[in-house]
């Protein structure tokens, strides 16, 4: 069994941004917002179509200037400095992630209570995640009448969430070979991109360099997932490895498959890469 890890991460050079995370709901002024049918907001985007709207109609043009914040919701204890997740709302409740540890955070949206989180224990794939404090949200799916809440870590893991309880999902995942991890409901994604790696450490940083910042997407009980390679809109380096798309069993974590998105020798469009 691996130790637990202590990060060298600073947290000091913080000091002087801001601390907290404000997610407000706003209100108009009078009305109940939950006097309307629900609508709700499954994935980053609203839709698989990722076209980040809703049918939902109790704010208009009309009422938009008579909007007061209900409560607000307090990220400083999460160390939440960015800001840049999208809350899904389903049946009934908020779903997101908090700060640098990609915290899963559940919360009421009456009255802004925190219902229940979830971090992932230290390790070096975190502390030199390039994503870390960037997390963009949740993936959601409803497997034979339980929610459950997926997410993709800055180490590059995926655990799955009772979305009720916030417990990892019994039944999923293999147990991770590191100190503080639960029992169940994680999987090591870096064992199916199909390069040599600790799991501890993640990838030797000389080869190449895999974390995520979005959530994963689950579509017909397959959870779909994506990645982020070293440093995103400015590369440091000709070569990485590839940024696969893997694909698994929402209920059993089963791998089921692995697009590659530089073509094998055999797969459609191979003869266009050279080198």
């Amino acid at each position: 069994m691996i130790k637990p890890y202590a990060s060298n991460r600073s947290r000091i050079h913080w000091s002087n941004l801001l601390k907290t995370l404000l997610l407000g709901l706003l209100v108009p002024f009078g009305w109940s917002a939950f006097a309307q049918e629900s609508v709700e907001w499954t994935t980053l985007g609203s839709d698989f179509a990722h076209t980040r709207s809703t049918v939902a109609d109790q704010i208009t043009p009309e009422n938009f200037s008579d909007l007061e914040v209900a409560w607000t919701w307090d990220g400083a204890s999460f160390e939440a400095q960015s800001g840049r997740s999208t809350p899904s709302y389903i049946n009934g409740r908020l779903y997101t992630v908090a700060g640098a540890r990609r915290h899963v955070v559940a919360i009421d949206p009456k009255s802004g209570a925190t219902i229940w989180s979830y971090r992932e224990p230290d390790t070096p794939r975190w502390d030199y995640s390039m994503r870390a404090d960037y997390g963009k949200g949740v993936g959601y799916a409803n497997l034979d009448g339980r929610d459950i809440i997926y997410i993709i870590s800055p180490g590059f893991f995926l655990t799955a969430l009772d979305a009720e309880t916030g417990k990892p999902l019994q039944g999923f995942g293999e147990r991770v070979s590191i100190d503080g991890f639960p029992e169940t409901g994680v999987v090591d994604l870096l064992k199916d991109l199909g390069h040599p790696y600790d799991p501890y450490e993640g990838l030797p940083l000389e080869r190449g360099y895999i974390t995520s910042s979005s959530p994963p997407i689950v579509v017909n009980d397959v959870v779909i997932v994506g990645n982020s390679a070293e440093q995103g809109y400015n590369q440091s380096r000709i070569e990485n490895v590839p940024g696969d798309i893997l694909g698994y069993d929402a209920r059993s974590d089963e791998f089921l498959w692995k697009f590659n998105v530089l073509p094998k020798p055999g797969e459609y469009g191979h003869e266009t890469w050279e080198n």
